[in-house]
């Protein structure tokens, strides 16, 4: 008995060491010192630390991991894998460091201030907010005073037009003479610089003249195919009115004849040549993917429970108050996960490529389904079976 005692302190003190090891390691590999102790990372460490965001507190895992448990956990693997390229010298140079940033780490700071994690970032998603920045552009190809200022909308191209921060702040921090950043466009209040986008391909020409093509765009009415691709926008968001043509007066069917939607137009590849849409994870969807997970690892935690070889250990887990509890806590996430999917389902007004909270809740409580009726079954059918049988 003495002997048993002896064996399971050694393991619960191996187990406590190797828990707060683990915990050590982790903080330690988020640090930015962490990082600079690989020689080829050394140089954007350094340009991290005259940067605003390093005088700022902003960390390497902040810009370049996604929030939540779920993209800490993808940053990590990335990391370790490669480390481990960096020790068996197989990685002579680190990445592009735009490459490693998404929007929805950006977000995380300059998204919606109530829940931001810097209160006074700005806030380049709501244009009613105090801290939205607000950017003059000047189009000295206009020549009427009135109109040659823009107020260049970050909302519209952050929630509407999905445009990647890093297509425009990719030297924010680093910036652009790093290996992968020099040929990276910075932001610029400037027509030369909206104009890499705004040509008349990518998006609407808004600064200059739109050069015609002697081309006409088939259909009613009959126009310059440049006019009428640069003032598409026109048509689907709003009235307008061109060469005397009033384009909020089209019937949508006629558009429709070859157009799915306002931007794409139905081609022979649309049909013979599908390709699979993109989809991207809002930052909620990130912050939310902590629930998913502890369930997932919950169900199969428990399941890993009915293999343990000592019947007494599962009649105690499954046939007790432990179970209950479970069964309890289950119900009541149950009831709040079926809360926020009917709260976005309500306020959700419009279709996206963006996948929201809702998709990990509903996941949440699939889980969750199974894992009640194990619990059900182990601890109410199970017993009742086993009593039934001893009568006979």
């Amino acid at each position: 008995m003495k002997g048993r005692t002896i064996l399971a302190s050694l393991v619960l003190v191996l187990f406590l060491g190797l828990v707060g090891f683990t915990v050590w390691g982790v903080h330690k590999t988020n640090s930015p010192q962490f990082c600079e102790s690989c020689h080829i990372i050394k140089p954007y460490v350094d340009t991290w630390q005259a940067s605003y965001m390093g005088k700022r507190g902003v960390t390497c895992i902040d810009c370049h991991f996604d929030p939540g448990v779920l993209g800490y956990f993808r940053g990590k693997v990335y990391s370790l894998i490669k480390l481990t390229e960096y020790a068996f010298r197989t990685y002579d140079r680190p990445p592009a460091s735009a490459t490693l940033l998404t929007s929805t780490a950006c977000l995380q700071c300059h998204g919606d201030q109530k829940n931001s994690k810097y209160p006074d970032a700005q806030d380049v998603v709501n244009p009613n907010a105090a801290s939205y920045p607000k950017i003059a552009v000047t189009d000295q190809y206009d020549p009427n005073p009135a109109t040659r200022t823009i107020m260049f909308p970050h909302d519209f191209h952050v929630n509407t037009a999905q445009i990647a921060c890093a297509d425009c702040h990719s030297g924010v921090v680093h910036g652009n003479k790093l290996p992968g950043t020099s040929d990276q466009p910075q932001a610029a209040a400037k027509t030369e610089f909206c104009a890499s986008c705004h040509t008349g391909d990518t998006a609407p020409i808004l600064f200059g003249k739109v050069k015609l093509t002697g081309q006409q765009h088939p259909g009613v009415p009959k126009i310059d195919i440049a006019i009428w691709r640069n003032n598409h926008w026109r048509v689907a968001h709003g009235p307008g009115v061109i060469n005397g043509v009033m384009y909020d007066k089209i019937q949508p069917q006629t558009c429709l004849a070859c157009h799915q939607d306002p931007t794409v137009a139905k081609v022979c590849k649309s049909c013979h040549l599908p390709t699979e849409p993109t989809f991207s994870a809002t930052t909620q969807t990130q912050e939310a993917s902590a629930a998913p997970l502890s369930m997932f690892g919950l169900v199969i935690g428990i399941f890993l429970v009915t293999l343990v070889p000592y019947p007494k250990v599962q009649k105690f887990i499954f046939e007790g108050w432990i179970a209950l509890v479970l069964a309890a806590a289950v119900m009541v996430t149950d009831l709040y996960a079926i809360y926020v999917v009917m709260s976005e389902v309500v306020k959700t007004t419009s279709g996206n490529r963006n996948i929201g909270p809702v998709t990990l809740w509903i996941a949440y409580m699939i889980a969750s389904a199974s894992l009640l009726t194990f619990l059900f079954h182990q601890g109410v059918l199970k017993p009742r079976r086993r009593r039934l049988e001893r009568k006979k």
